[in-house]
């Protein structure tokens, strides 16, 4: 299981650093071409909008799978049951909503499938679908962040 996680962890590095290389590449020659030939191509904003809303939400599973969030930590590192509870309902109620707008995103991206992008031409359902892969992957993410807490092992993860 440990083998599937890393590799899986390297693929979405992988797509993040293609992304990123695709977002500068797209924009570089978008910006070209406006400028110095006059003549712009329609699609390379909407693709780079569409990486950068992937790389947002990908990037949400790789900073919960490193333990790297976003959070207040006014709660000690360590301490007694209590604090290892609180800690877990902060926990459970990401997992809550991650749950809720993964399932939104689900509902919007089977819904588009008949809706055509602006420019790219291609559903607006597989663009849409990085909600609910995002939001799945994150709450794999953070039920294992919570069987470390139960643990007491709340370190990153390797």
């Amino acid at each position: 299981m440990v083998g599937f996680v890393r590799a899986l962890d390297r693929c979405i590095d992988v797509i993040l650093v293609l992304s990123m290389a695709i977002v500068v590449i797209a924009l570089a020659s978008q910006v070209t071409l406006r400028y110095f030939f006059h003549s712009p191509l329609p699609w390379p904003e909407e693709l780079s909008q569409f990486l950068l809303v992937g790389m947002s939400f990908l990037g949400m599973y790789v900073a919960i799978r490193r333990n790297q969030h976003i959070r207040i930590e006014w709660l000690p590192k360590s301490g007694s049951g209590f604090i290892r509870g609180l800690k877990l309902a902060g926990l459970l109620s990401v997992c809550l909503f991650l749950a809720y707008i993964g399932y939104g995103g689900w509902e919007l991206a089977m819904a588009a499938w008949g809706q055509p992008s602006t420019a790219l031409r291609i559903p607006m359902a597989i663009p849409y679908l990085i909600i609910p892969i995002a939001c799945f992957l994150s709450f794999v993410a953070i039920i294992a962040l919570m069987r470390r807490t139960l643990r007491g092992q709340e370190s990153n993860p390797s």
